[in-house]
């Protein structure tokens, strides 16, 4: 048996070397050799990337650890030899019927985490390429998105009084400790059909766009006691000027995230507001004679706190549910097959991307969401201090 393992354990090894050798060469060569079968190529083609990925982490543990499946996929070699022949993908039906049903297949890299009133798998956040603005359209003033200005609010040295539920009063000041909450605009020109035109398909404006939710979340946060800082850099005329592509909008505001980090250390909570592009009756609902632009919650599946991120947003989307009936449409998880898949989440298990209404909305439907969103965000963060508080006091007298 021992002369038996011998032989095989040589074989193997002259193998290996043999694919070594063989590999340099061709290396050094510039040689770049493709295979002509489109049997092959469509069988490659039809192999995951997160599959691909996890037969790599086979021999990379350090690979296996910081990618993170979007589904519960078995981890067998004869799941991995099935999908890649049959393009079925074990546990999920979309990918079997989506050959009958092709719209399927659009969304196979995207799922519904908790539903909305009325979410359905295809009112999925739809992401679009913005217009070139005409030159003659000008910068905006503070609060539209152009400064690249950020405005903060200093922490207060005085707590303000409580309402019977335990968080400030309105109209008093900051109660936190520093800044706490950053608001910043990925894609900071998402506007709406009330200020702006449609172009191609895309409805965007310098001046008049998602950056004035954000400045008025912040002002709502603020008037609950929670310390906020904004951004509204033009994430969108700095790719411009790189002559980089609109699809890199994420790493582009992934410098402001991190330059913010670095600067306030206290940020907890980091909230990339957007515009969706459902049409008006998805994205519109009347709560007690007042019209809201309805919220979308928006999970990265990609990012190693995804399912931290898909609990935050889950509680915020329970407490919308109990006092603004019908506000949200839900929490979705998409990955890189049909979206960023990251969307600058990994930061923080606070991170989230919000989507306010649609093209059809008005800014004031959405200022109104904006107040709805920062009632309830405040008492899931006083709740949340509270008990931390708790914590902090039994442990100080252990």
């Amino acid at each position: 048996m021992a002369a038996i393992l011998q032989r095989h354990f040589v074989v193997l090894s002259l193998c290996t070397a043999f694919l070594f050798v063989l590999t340099g060469i061709l290396s050094l060569s510039g040689n770049r050799v493709m295979p002509t079968s489109n049997t092959l190529q469509q069988a490659a083609a039809n192999i995951s990337s997160l599959a691909m990925l996890k037969v790599i982490g086979r021999e990379i543990p350090s690979l296996a650890d910081s990618v993170e499946t979007t589904a519960a996929q078995s981890s067998s070699w004869t799941s991995f030899l099935f999908e890649a022949m049959t393009n079925i993908q074990p546990g999920d039906l979309r990918s079997l019927l989506g050959r009958e049903l092709p719209g399927l297949l659009t969304f196979d890299d995207a799922r519904i985490i908790v539903p909305g009133l009325g979410t359905e798998l295809s009112d999925l956040y739809v992401e679009n390429t913005p217009h070139d603005l005409p030159n003659n359209e000008v910068p905006q003033t503070p609060g539209g998105g152009q400064t690249g200005q950020k405005e903060t609010t200093p922490p207060a040295t005085t707590v303000p009084p409580k309402t019977s539920t335990g968080e400030p009063k309105p109209n008093t000041p900051i109660a936190t400790k520093g800044n706490v909450v950053f608001i910043y605009h990925s894609h900071n020109r998402e506007s709406w059909l009330s200020e702006t035109k449609r172009v191609g398909q895309s409805v965007d404006s310098p001046t008049r766009n998602i950056t004035l939710v954000g400045e008025r979340l912040a002002d709502n946060l603020r008037e609950k006691g929670i310390g906020v800082d904004t951004n509204t850099d033009d994430i969108t005329q700095r790719l411009v000027d790189q002559g980089r592509s609109f699809t890199l909008s994420y790493a582009e505001s992934l410098k402001v995230v991190k330059s913010e980090l670095e600067e306030n250390r206290n940020i907890r909570y980091l909230f990339d507001l957007h515009r969706d592009d459902q049409p008006r009756e998805k994205t519109t609902i009347e709560i007690n004679g007042k019209s809201y632009a309805r919220l979308f919650f928006v999970i990265g599946l990609m990012n190693k706190n995804h399912e931290k991120n898909a609990e935050f947003a889950t509680k915020l989307h329970m407490l919308l549910e109990k006092k603004y009936p019908g506000l949200s449409r839900g929490v979705t998880g998409k990955g890189s097959k049909d979206g960023n898949g990251e969307y600058n989440q990994s930061i923080s298990p606070g991170s989230l991307l919000i989507e306010f209404g649609g093209t059809g909305n008005t800014v004031q439907e959405c200022y109104n969401s904006a107040a709805a969103l920062a009632d309830v965000f405040a008492e899931y963060y006083w709740q949340a201090e509270r008990a931390n508080a708790t914590v902090t006091e039994s442990t100080d007298k252990r």
